[in-house]
């Protein structure tokens, strides 16, 4: 259910506290040297120079650092089979995939968002719509995808499979409600946005270099996951969903809150068209 990854029960802390006590042991194991090659004892300065010694030993942490990378890398596989394989982490992420590296959006210089932004994107979803919203929706596709498996129609087309199912009505609504229930966390607009530029840069698993969450960033990021909500708001028998599934007063937050986004979309232009001359 969009990348909820849970590690192994015993394969991180116990492994790790295992390949850190090996280390310790060669430390008391020379300690107990020194103490059999003086009478029994061992002064404060043959410990530091046993230390030292350990020091010297650039292979004393391989087996320990080995053990992690092996695990941080079975950690970052999960985590990628899980937004492969799950549908509603697939739709969700489908509204902006574009603005990710490597696809139309070109490289990080110019704009794209890293793909490290998934994990962390994922967690302002799950604090923002809640989870028993999207386990909801999530079984709710999946019965939908379900009802699907069998047709020969372009839902089942395996190279745009999830482009089709995200324009399809059903799914299409499902997802519009998420986000409207993300989108009414705006309400005041600047303080929520600052907050979600600092989470989203507090929770990016950094690799070699460090990608920031940018304020420009965040503004095109909310304007494609409220794209079919401002949509819905435009046009009266979809305004007249909304209504009936949030609420007359919601319904208006949402329009204030496109109202403020729509402000820093203009903004964003301008400074681009300023940079241009």
């Amino acid at each position: 259910m969009i990348a909820i990854v849970k590690a192994p029960r015993d394969s991180f802390k116990q492994r790790h506290h295992s390949a850190a006590f090996a280390v310790l042991e060669q430390f008391a194991a020379g300690l107990i040297e020194q103490a059999k090659a003086h009478g029994g004892t061992i002064s404060a300065e043959q410990i530091s120079s046993a230390l030292e010694t350990l020091r010297g030993q650039n292979k004393l942490f391989d087996a320990a650092w080995m053990t992690l990378e092996a695990d941080l890398d079975t950690v970052k596989t999960r985590q990628n089979v899980a937004v492969r394989h799950d549908p509603l982490g697939r739709l969700l992420v489908s509204r902006f995939a574009h603005q990710l590296e490597g696809r139309e959006a070109g490289d990080l210089e110019h704009g794209a968002l890293s793909r490290e932004i998934l994990q962390p994107f994922f967690k302002v979803i799950r604090m923002m719509v809640g989870m028993d919203m999207l386990q909801e929706i999530d079984g709710e596709i999946q019965t939908i995808i379900e009802q699907h498996a069998d047709e020969e129609d372009e839902l089942r087309d395996p190279t745009d499979y999830w482009d089709h199912l995200a324009e399809e009505p059903q799914v299409a609504n499902r997802l519009n409600l998420v986000f409207s229930r993300m989108a009414l966390h705006f309400k005041d607009y600047e303080r929520r946005k600052n907050w979600m530029i600092q989470l989203v840069n507090d929770n990016m698993p950094h690799g070699d270099h460090a990608w920031t969450f940018t304020e420009e960033h965040c503004v095109r990021l909310l304007r494609a996951l409220f794209r079919d909500v401002r949509s819905a708001l435009s046009k009266p028998e979809r305004s007249a969903e909304l209504v009936a599934k949030l609420g007359s007063e919601n319904v208006e937050t949402l329009r204030n809150v496109m109202a403020s986004l729509d402000r820093d979309v203009a903004s964003l232009h301008i400074r681009e068209a300023e940079n241009w001359e």
